[in-house]
């Protein structure tokens, strides 16, 4: 049976492009959702030394919200996932830097940094069957 998206041969591929998009999307509108989410980020991607980081926070997350888009409707699908991938390992480098921690936090982060590590895989296998 195809998928429901034109583009994909099977409703496996398409629930698996779905579930990425629902799982960056709630992440972004997480991290909106209120300000003191958005001045944490801010925070911490100041003490990273990340050039601009209110400018970084929200390019980032409208980054990320147009990648998930592009997935969604099917319009360039895999650009939308390159820009999730480079999304994922500029947000995993300025965010995730679990060598830099002490615990209890180091061990956090570096599950973070290695599921990121996963994510990046599975966006690649999107970008390898889906049309430019």
């Amino acid at each position: 049976m195809a998928g429901l998206y034109a583009t994909d041969p099977t409703l496996l591929d398409s629930f698996g492009r779905l579930l990425v998009v629902i799982g960056f999307m709630a992440a972004a509108i997480r991290n909106v959702i209120s300000r003191d989410q958005i001045e944490d980020h801010v925070a911490r991607l100041a003490a990273t030394n990340a050039p601009m980081p209110r400018f970084a926070f929200w390019f980032g997350t409208a980054f990320e919200v147009i990648g998930c888009i592009m997935l969604a409707v099917d319009y360039h699908p895999a650009t939308g996932a390159l820009i999730l991938l480079i999304f994922t390992v500029v947000a995993t480098a300025l965010l995730l830097r679990w060598w830099e921690a002490a615990e209890p936090k180091r061990s956090g982060m570096q599950n973070g940094f290695n599921a990121n590590i996963a994510v990046c895989g599975g966006l690649m296998l999107l970008m390898a069957r889906l049309p430019w």
